[in-house]
C-alpha cells in the first residue's frame, strides 16, 4: 500500500496515528490472505470473482504474455497514437509489466494500474504505482482525468462491458484515448487439420461455455469495436490477428527461430522474435490455471478427469500437423473533443459530424514508434484489419 503524501495527522479519520497504521496493516493482510485450491493460489479481494490463479508459475506466464503480444505487434506497448500523455490507467493490471514499460517510455506521465491482486513488484519507476481495485466497482478518480486507458486479455473478468467503457469514456479526457487488448479461446483451423473432436478445440469451447455460466463471457473479438462504438468512441480501429497454436505456419523467418527450444527461449524470450513460440510456451505455461478451478467449479469435473483431459490437450497444442489458432485483436478509439450532440440537422450531417471533425486521424509510424501496426499484417484503407499466418 502506497503511503499518503501528508505527513500531518487528519482528525478527519478520527484516532492516532498508530490506529489509522494498524488499519492500513489489516488492509493490507486481507488482501493478501490469499485462497488455496486444487494446489494452485488465487486472489484474496472480493474473492471468486477471477477464476484463474495469481501465483508464481501464473505470474511467470502474465509476463512471457506481455512480451509474446510486444512481438505481435511489433514491439510497440500500443498502437492508438497517444500524444504527450500525462496520466495513464491499466485496468486488470497482472505482474504490472505493461505499467512499468510505459512509466519507463513516457517519464512526463503518471501511470496508475489496478488488479484484484497485491503481486506487482515493489521497486518501481517513480512515475508508476498500483492499487488493489476492481474496476467493475465506482469509479473515483473523476472526469476528463487520463490520456489513455488501456486493458488487455480481461477476458471472463468483465461482466458487463457497455458500464466498463461508459466509465472509461467519462475517465478520459476529451481527445484521449481506450486501447482493448483481448481473444478468445476458442480454436479455429482454415484447412480442416483440426478435427471436431479434438482436445484442443473442446478445451476451449468448455472455457466460452464456463464463462457465459458464470455471468463473465468471452465476447467475440470483433465485438469489442461494436461496444466502443455504442459508448461513443469516435475514430474506432479494430485490428484482428491470429495466434497459432504452436510453429505450425510457414513464414520461414517465425519458423527458424521457432526451432529454439523451449528451454533456450525461457531466459533470452526478451531477444526473441517468434511470437508463434511464445504462444506454445505461453498456453502450455497457464494451462493448468486455465483450467483446473473452472472445470471442477462451474463444470463439476473431477481432478483425474481434468488432469487426464489436460494430458490430451497438451499433446494436441505441439503437433504441427494440427493447424489451430486463436483469434486476438488490438481495438482502440479515442473520447471526442466536443461530446456528440443528440441531434443535428441533416445539413450538418453532410458537412460532417461536430463531435469527430476536428479529431485528427490516428497515424501509422514505422515499428517500434507504439503507433506502428503489428507485424504480417495486411492493411487495407478500413478501419478494421487482419492478420495472415
Amino acid at each position: 500500500m502506497e503511503a499518503d503524501d501528508h505527513d500531518e495527522h487528519d482528525s478527519t479519520f478520527g484516532g492516532s496515528r498508530a490506529s489509522l497504521a494498524s488499519s492500513s496493516t489489516s488492509l493490507r493482510s486481507a488482501v493478501t490472505r490469499y485462497q488455496y485450491e486444487h494446489g494452485r493460489r488465487y486472489h484474496a479481494y472480493q474473492a471468486g470473482i477471477y477464476l484463474f490463479p495469481n501465483d508464481e508459475q501464473e505470474l511467470n506466464r502474465m509476463d512471457i504474455e506481455h512480451h509474446n503480444q510486444r512481438l505481435q505487434m511489433n514491439g510497440n506497448l500500443h498502437l492508438c497514437p497517444v500524444q504527450d500523455p500525462t496520466d495513464i490507467l491499466d485496468l486488470g493490471t497482472g505482474t504490472g509489466i505493461w505499467c512499468i514499460d510505459m512509466a519507463e517510455k513516457y517519464p512526463g506521465a503518471q501511470v496508475i494500474g489496478t488488479d484484484l491482486s497485491p503481486i506487482q513488484p515493489d521497486w518501481v519507476p517513480p512515475n508508476c504505482r498500483f492499487e488493489v481495485d476492481n474496476f467493475e466497482l465506482d469509479w473515483t478518480y473523476g472526469d476528463n482525468r487520463f490520456d489513455l486507458i488501456h486493458h488487455r486479455h480481461l477476458i471472463g473478468s468483465i461482466s458487463n462491458h457497455a458500464s466498463l467503457y461508459k466509465a472509461a469514456y467519462n475517465a478520459l479526457k476529451p481527445g484521449g484515448w481506450i486501447e482493448v487488448v483481448e481473444m478468445e479461446a476458442k480454436l479455429y483451423c482454415d484447412d480442416g487439420s483440426v478435427p471436431e473432436t479434438s482436445a484442443l478445440k473442446r478445451w476451449g469451447e468448455y472455457i466460452h461455455e464456463i464463462f457465459a455460466r458464470s455471468g463473465r463471457p468471452f465476447i467475440p473479438v470483433q465485438e469489442y469495436k461494436t461496444q466502443l462504438e455504442s459508448a461513443g468512441f469516435a475514430n474506432v480501429q479494430y485490428v484482428e490477428m491470429k495466434r497459432p497454436t504452436n510453429d505450425w505456419p510457414k513464414n520461414p523467418q517465425l519458423k527458424e527461430i521457432g526451432r529454439v527450444s523451449i528451454h533456450a527461449i525461457i531466459p533470452t524470450f526478451v531477444h526473441l522474435t517468434d511470437f508463434k513460440q511464445y504462444c506454445a510456451l505461453n498456453f502450455l505455461e497457464g494451462l493448468e490455471g486455465f483450467t483446473v478451478k473452472p472445470f471442477i467449479g462451474v463444470l463439476g469435473w473431477s481432478p483425474p478427469e481434468v488432469q487426464v483431459f489436460l494430458a490430451q490437450v497438451r499433446s494436441e497444442s505441439l503437433k504441427r500437423s494440427m493447424h489451430g489458432y486463436m483469434k486476438s485483436c488490438v481495438c482502440y478509439a479515442q473520447k471526442p473533443l466536443v461530446p456528440p450532440q443528440p441531434s443535428y440537422s441533416q445539413a450538418e450531417a453532410t458537412s460532417g459530424d461536430a463531435s469527430t471533425a476536428s479529431i485528427p486521424a490516428p497515424v501509422s509510424l514505422a515499428a517500434g514508434t507504439d503507433s506502428a501496426g503489428p507485424p504480417f499484417l495486411d492493411t487495407p484503407a478500413t478501419s478494421t484489419k487482419s492478420q495472415d499466418v
